[in-house]
């Protein structure tokens, strides 16, 4: 991926190795890649774009694909490249991102069989937390702040809290109150 994107963008990737490779305050696409295809793939800047480098302890709140890079990272098996291409402006960016999503894909959110398989793996599919999860899969926000948000009003049970943040493995979750 890297040779088409230096071939298509000279002298403007950005091959990120931290949070810290992200400029503060241009406009970029951001690419997160799994075994070289985009699962990620998005422009913006910097509070947006941190979603590729969203770990175990970390999660970007409130980005529509923040569920799902939480999901390759626990159950992918795999490996992941970050790109980032720095930008004129915001329509640059929203020009590029298009335009790459046209050549390299990125633009959904497809969840594999077996990362699938091992969320739900020996989940009773008529329980709550199953129906909760399969919900915050297909959210048009992000799924987990409407799991965050449904905790926080009372909507979830500390029983099914409980089973939905051991399978997100969202350690930094507090179990008692607000989350």
């Amino acid at each position: 991926m890297i040779d088409l994107l230096q071939q298509l963008y000279p002298n403007r990737i950005v091959i990120a190795e931290s949070i810290e490779d992200i400029p503060t305050s241009c406009y970029m696409v951001y690419i997160l890649s799994y075994n070289g295809n985009p699962i990620v793939l998005g422009h913006g800047k910097k509070n947006r774009s941190k979603v590729i480098f969203d770990n175990l302890n970390q999660i970007t709140s409130g980005h529509l694909k923040a569920l799902y890079v939480r999901l390759y990272i626990l159950f992918g098996e795999g490996t992941f490249e970050r790109y980032l291409i720095t930008c004129v402006d915001k329509n640059e960016a929203k020009s590029i991102e298009k335009a790459l999503h046209q050549t390299i894909g990125g633009n959904h959110r497809n969840i594999p069989v077996g990362i699938k398989n091992q969320l739900f793996n020996n989940l009773n599919t008529n329980s709550t937390a199953y129906l909760l999860l399969e919900i915050a899969l297909k959210s048009s926000f992000d799924g987990l702040s409407d799991l965050k948000k449904w905790r926080n009003d009372g909507i979830l049970s500390d029983e099914i809290w409980h089973e939905i943040s051991e399978r997100l493995q969202l350690r930094w979750i507090h179990f008692q109150g607000k989350i």
